[in-house]
């Protein structure tokens, strides 16, 4: 039809471009990949946790080296007491129960997760003020965006924060941090 056009709603900006029109800089995307790349290689998981299945056998062979060194030093011994021996054996037993359980704990390693957060839990999840009231501030003035969460996960701990705004697919990074100390922050 002629008229469509005329009626037809107005398509928005792209997100960089609505960011630029009120003169909001953005974390760059290399920056926040080489800072998300950074940190995988900085809480990447221990020897022992990589290599699980030896775990066991180094410890349990540490032990029976211990055995043998104390059985051969009593037989060295002229007049060698029992005592050793019995010492020698409850250490053993007290490592095996430990190995048994799961005293040894090994470091894991990390990964990234995201999460959609609405803008009211920034405060709750400590977001530094300075990214936290761009965010809030952007989420009003920019229809059908949302705030997306990244957190650098081992374990259970969350190690390093970064916070997205998303809309139609289109991500822009609003700021990174560690703790109360800022990595990185969109700028005016």
């Amino acid at each position: 039809m002629p008229f469509d056009a005329l009626i037809a709603p107005p398509q928005p900006l792209p997100l960089t471009d609505v960011l630029a029109e009120r003169g909001i800089l953005p974390v760059s995307q290399e920056a926040l990949d080489r800072h998300k790349q950074s940190q995988l290689e900085r809480f990447a998981p221990s020897f022992w946790y990589r290599h699980q299945p030896i775990l066991p056998a180094a410890l349990l062979g540490s032990v029976a080296c211990m055995a043998i060194s104390g059985g051969v030093t009593q037989r060295m011994a002229l007049d060698g007491s029992g005592v050793s021996g019995w010492l020698t054996l409850g250490w053993m037993c007290v490592i095996a129960m430990l190995i048994g359980a799961g005293v040894f704990r090994v470091r894991a390693g990390s990964h990234w997760e995201e999460r959609w957060i609405p803008a009211e839990w920034l405060h709750g999840l400590a977001v530094p003020e300075q990214i936290a009231v761009l965010a809030r501030e952007l989420t009003r003035q920019v229809p059908g965006s949302t705030l997306i969460l990244g957190e650098l996960k081992q374990e259970h701990v969350v190690l390093d924060p970064y916070l997205l705004l998303e809309r139609d697919g289109e991500q822009v990074c609003l700021g990174i941090w560690e703790g109360e100390h800022v990595v990185a922050c969109a700028s005016r």
